[in-house]
């Protein structure tokens, strides 16, 4: 599926077609259901190519199924290549933005729980998150990343829980992502809808 420049304020309907959909990194996505793709292996980003992203009110649902998956959504990333898996991904990690998908907060860099940088809701290290907004382990969960210019804001499960305002230097438009982050983590996603704000 080829998406023209999106520039209108049309929404579109992201899982409908996977033509567009390619993977950077190790790992991939599997579907599970219709509709309903679920991360395997990583570190990876499956990455929708068929157009880049500026302003805009982005929703998906996700869940989790052990309290130790991992996972985030990526807006505003390059394109990525996929001749190396072990640094084709890294691209969106340093020049996007990641809604992180961890209930636990991890901090890699101490190997502790509980950081508001590193927890569901939150813009990972740009953002912390407020409060822990998502529903008990199995239920579904819902994300919006409003885009404006350099103020992203998410709301999970109707409640904002992180805004950023400030200029990271990084762009403002890019593709957007899933991460599937490591062996054993199994998140899983699903309609994922996206409307371009002009």
């Amino acid at each position: 599926m080829r998406v023209d420049e999106a520039d209108s304020t049309q929404e579109i309907e992201l899982f409908r077609d996977f033509s567009a959909w390619r993977m950077a990194g190790h790992g991939s996505f599997a579907a599970v259901a219709d509709g309903i793709i679920e991360s395997v292996g990583g570190p990876g980003l499956y990455w929708f190519t068929g157009t880049t992203f500026g302003d805009f009110v982005l929703d998906i649902d996700w869940r989790i199924r052990d309290r130790h998956d991992n996972s985030g959504v990526f807006i505003r990333f390059p394109a990525l290549g996929a001749a190396d898996p072990d640094s084709d991904w890294r691209l969106a990690v340093t020049q996007g933005y990641e809604i992180q998908t961890d209930d636990r907060g991890l901090d890699p860099a101490p190997n502790a729980t509980g950081s508001m940088l590193h927890i569901s809701g939150a813009i990972y290290r740009i953002a912390p998150a407020s409060r822990l907004a998502s529903r008990p382990v199995g239920a579904w969960n819902h994300f919006r990343v409003t885009a404006h210019g350099i103020d992203i804001g998410v709301s999970l499960n109707g409640v904002e829980v992180a805004r950023s305002g400030e200029d990271v230097g990084r762009p403002r438009r890019g593709h957007i992502g899933l991460q599937n982050h490591h062996d054993g983590s199994r998140v899983q996603f699903r309609n994922l809808r996206i409307r371009s704000v002009v």
